[in-house]
């Protein structure tokens, strides 16, 4: 049976994540802890960061922002430009399959007063490696999770912008061990153990190179290989969270980036019960469903946990919601990408079952994974909510 967080809904099969004897995570004990930080003493070392990189006669930028056009990026840009006074450049890297309100999120992003250098992958490569990343790790979101990482970096390091403001410290807000959660600076290491982790497991780490084996060229590999140590050293790259300086609630900064003319989803993003999230790329559904697969928790459960502790909701709704909406199969936009993977729904079936925890879900006297006429599997493991 699996244990959840007492006060959220993680549940323990979530990597990284810890309970405390008290049965709550770490996340949400990470939670009380930014209650009690003096985030003005933080702000106060963040402007003598921004002050410290800041280009002093105007022939450069003052750091790069890395951008999709999503609520975070659209907050990190009005804060860096508005509130601090800094000339940005915003870089965004997305996958081919942009949706239309990425598109239009990003654009109103341009709109306060930014340049933005866009980089978007060789789209029949970028769909040879999701296809290879899929079948071999479960998670064909591959090519993203190295370039959302490394192409800001080498536009860093290209540029000569020592500064990179990220957005928040995914172990603060989803949970992880507590030195990683109060870190304030993203580097190479960093997105070894946790950026570019492909597939979610603990310890796995499946960098450009692996993608070789598999029949890609070298010379297509350069988006996503992070630059040399000696190249970060020369331009004294150093990435911060900001959210190691200023409070995230995204509650609040929601209201802010509306005001700014952020766009929501009409209804919920597929894999959830928000409007916020998942907006500008086709294959998030596709990644977060193996997320279930592999670990029995989804974007339902990363939204209502964030949502329970922001007393937005509290558990017993935050439990409905991941009843209604986790684990449902990702069809808005499977078959294109089926078709672009030239893959059956039978052998996508297949690969799903191949990674998925059958101790999880309900299975035939043989063992087999029952799925029902819509081909969703049940969860067997709510006992314990």
């Amino acid at each position: 049976m699996i244990k959840y967080c007492r006060n959220c809904v993680y549940p323990e099969t979530k990597p990284d994540l810890t309970f405390d004897e008290e049965g709550i995570c770490d996340a949400c004990r990470f939670a009380n802890v930014k209650d009690t930080t003096d985030w003005e003493s933080r702000r106060e070392e963040l402007v003598k960061i921004f002050n410290k990189f800041k280009n002093k006669d105007g022939s450069n930028y003052d750091c790069v922002i890395p951008v999709s056009g999503g609520k975070d990026s659209t907050y990190q840009t009005y804060m860096v430009k508005e509130e601090f006074g800094l000339n940005p450049l915003c870089v965004s890297y997305h996958l081919p399959e942009f949706t239309d309100l990425g598109r239009k999120n990003l654009e109103n992003l341009k709109r306060l007063g930014v340049d933005c250098l866009e980089f978007t992958p060789n789209p029949e490569i970028c769909q040879k490696m999701q296809k290879i990343a899929l079948i071999e790790f479960g998670d064909a979101q591959w090519p993203e999770h190295f370039g959302i990482f490394t192409v800001p970096v080498q536009v860093a390091v290209r540029y000569n912008i020592p500064l990179i403001v990220w957005g928040e410290n995914p172990q603060a807000e989803y949970g992880g061990p507590l030195e990683d959660s109060t870190n304030s600076y993203l580097d190479s290491k960093w997105c070894k153990e946790y950026g570019t982790r492909v597939g979610g497991q603990s310890n796995s780490y499946f960098g450009p190179e692996v993608m070789l084996q598999y029949g890609i060229d070298r010379k297509f590999l350069n988006p996503y290989i992070y630059p040399p140590d000696d190249e970060i050293k020369r331009v004294g790259v150093t990435g911060i969270f900001l959210g190691s300086f200023l409070k995230w609630n995204i509650k609040n900064q929601l209201e802010k980036v509306r005001e700014l003319g952020f766009t929501l989803h009409e209804g919920p993003s597929e894999g959830t019960f928000t409007n916020y999230e998942n907006l500008d790329n086709k294959i998030q559904g596709i990644h977060d469903y193996f997320k279930w697969l592999k670990f029995g928790y989804g974007r339902s459960t990363d939204n209502a946990s964030i949502q329970i502790r922001l007393n937005w909701i509290n558990r017993e709704e935050a439990m409905k919601l991941v009843r209604e909406y986790e684990g449902k199969l990702p069809e808005k936009y499977l078959n294109e990408f089926l078709e672009q993977w030239n893959m059956s729904r039978d052998e996508f079936f297949k690969i799903a079952d191949k990674f998925t925890n059958k101790e999880l879900f309900k299975k035939d006297s043989n063992g087999n994974l029952l799925r029902d006429e819509l081909g969703n599997l049940e969860k067997t493991n709510y006992d314990n909510f």
